[in-house]
């Protein structure tokens, strides 16, 4: 599913203009089916409604909301919260409102008038500023958001809530929040990033037909995935296959310390359905491994009196690399002359896919250049502080626009970058769009959850999927398992665990395989 910056929606509907719909005309429709959102939810005798127009086209769609409900016996009060439209199609509608009889109430000259009527409506509208809002507001401009937020009314936002920047998520002052954003044609980046998706409260998207002519030529920097999108992107089991058809995935991860995260790894691997799997592990945490995994294959390898991977299991390892069809390598690794010589020789040797997490991703932080020796694709999961780590980069920074800096590392470094967050961002080198994940809940705030996703994702890479797709799909199942978790009443996202999240995995890809079943027959 697109996600379209405020640039690109406002190319397509320019191009609407031209071939098709008139810009008046789209107001027309936006305005229209805004206002068929609140009156499906709220009658007449409930309340008030206040709507709150801006100068723009965004009040011009404020404009024919107030009008719409007017039509339909509501009693309506249109706000200029910061002066008369200038738009000329906004002033068309301004008109039009006023003959409809819509009360206008100006900031400026009524005030306290303005404040009462914000302060007593039952429904609230905001149409101040939409995808057109940067930087921070004015003190005038936060003294409207803050009345709004201390009103008691349910608050409604067309396309973007004022005070939020649109394409980069980003709020750098006061910002109105919203129970419902009405996002008209498509997603827009504001919806889908933090800080400005908690801004947002539920969104709905607003088809307005506009024609697919008018999308041509746009080139779309984000998407996210649909549960449609992600159930084609499934790979498929013909009843004819066996298990080398399913790759074979090597699981470099765990010491004495962290045993528990090459066991979340591999079995969250076994469950994402890689053929075989073989996890390669210090010696001194087989009794842990062997009590935990099943059904992976083990291979205990020398160790350093610490109990972490020593160079001197390097030429079996490579023996085993040469079977695999992908390596996941990092989780629990711990840091140090051992792993480091194992990170070293698995980025500079293996001709399959590498995944990098943890422990592997501090390593290379010590000297990042070495990614560009990699013969083989590359996948980097890092959380925002060991994606400091890896760039030099502070993590305010890096949060302050984490699409910039994962597009950035990915080109730089000819890599597939899934930068871990509540808005996880996925890039990768020669990739024209970026995908933001919209799946997942605070249950993943715990650790090992990032192993399990490194065992998903290194499934789908032995199993030949394309790196960037894989690390897509694996970061949205991910999600969707954290959901499955808590949505079915079985736990709190405080009680959640890892091992849980690994028990959803197949309840959540056999409901995304009946999605493309039913989409398909």
């Amino acid at each position: 599913m697109q996600v379209l910056t405020a640039d690109e929606i406002r190319a397509v509907e320019v191009r609407e203009d031209e071939i098709g719909t008139k810009f008046l005309r789209l107001m027309e429709k936006a305005g229209t089916g805004c206002a068929r959102v609140p009156m499906e939810q709220y009658s007449p005798e409930e309340g008030s409604v206040a709507v709150l127009c801006g100068k723009g086209k965004n009040g011009g769609d404020g404009f024919v909301i107030a009008r719409k409900l007017r039509e339909n016996d509501y009693d309506v009060t249109c706000i200029l919260a910061f002066g008369e439209p200038a738009a000329a199609d906004a002033i068309e509608n301004y008109e039009r409102a006023k003959e409809a009889g819509v009360p206008m109430v100006d900031f400026g000259p009524d005030l306290a008038f303005a404040e009462q009527a914000v302060a007593s409506a039952a429904v609230l509208v905001d149409c101040m500023f939409g995808i057109g809002f940067h930087g921070a507001a004015s003190e005038e401009q936060a003294e409207v958001f803050d009345l709004i937020n201390r009103s008691p009314g349910v608050v409604f936002a067309v396309d973007v809530p004022s005070g939020v920047d649109t394409d980069t998520g980003a709020v750098n002052g006061e910002a109105v929040s919203a129970d419902m954003t009405l996002a008209i044609t498509c997603l827009k980046p504001a919806h889908v990033l933090y800080p400005a998706k908690e801004y947002c409260g539920q969104v709905q998207i607003l088809d307005i037909d506009l024609l697919p002519e008018s999308f041509e030529g746009i080139t779309p920097r984000f998407f996210v995935l649909s549960d449609t999108d992600a159930a084609a992107m499934m790979p498929m089991r013909p009843r004819t296959a066996h298990k080398n058809d399913f790759g074979h995935l090597l699981s470099v991860c765990g010491s004495v310390r962290m045993p528990g995260a090459a066991g979340l790894c591999a079995n969250a691997a076994v469950r994402t359905g890689a053929g075989l799997v073989t996890a390669a592990f210090p010696r001194s945490a087989y009794p842990s491994l062997a009590a935990h995994l099943t059904e992976a294959m083990l291979l205990p390898l020398p160790e350093t009196a610490d109990g972490k991977l020593s160079p001197e299991g390097l030429p079996l390892l490579r023996t085993y690399l040469r079977k695999a069809t992908a390596v996941v390598c990092g989780c629990g690794l711990g840091t140090g002359n051992g792993p480091a010589a194992v990170v070293d020789d698995l980025i500079r040797g293996s001709k399959v896919p590498v995944l990098l997490d943890a422990d592997a991703l501090n390593l290379v932080a010590e000297d990042p250049d070495v990614l560009k020796e990699s013969r083989a694709p590359l996948v980097l999961t890092p959380h925002p502080g060991e994606f400091a780590r890896l760039t030099g980069m502070t993590a305010k920074d890096i949060q302050a626009d984490r699409i910039a800096a994962a597009r950035d590392f990915a080109e730089r470094y000819d890599v597939t970058l899934l930068l871990k967050g509540p808005d996880t961002v996925i890039a990768a080198a020669g990739k024209p769009a970026v995908c933001i994940n919209t799946t997942g809940n605070q249950a993943l705030a715990k650790g090992g959850s990032g192993d399990t996703l490194s065992g998903i994702v290194g499934s789908f890479l032995a199993q030949g999927m394309d790196p960037f797709d894989a690390a897509c799909l694996g970061a949205f199942l991910h999600g969707k398992c954290a959901e499955s978790a808590v949505g079915y009443g079985e736990f709190s996202v405080a009680s959640v665990t890892a091992t849980d999240l690994i028990a959803q995995l197949p309840y959540v890809m056999a409901t995304e395989q009946q999605d493309i079943f039913e989409a398909i027959f």
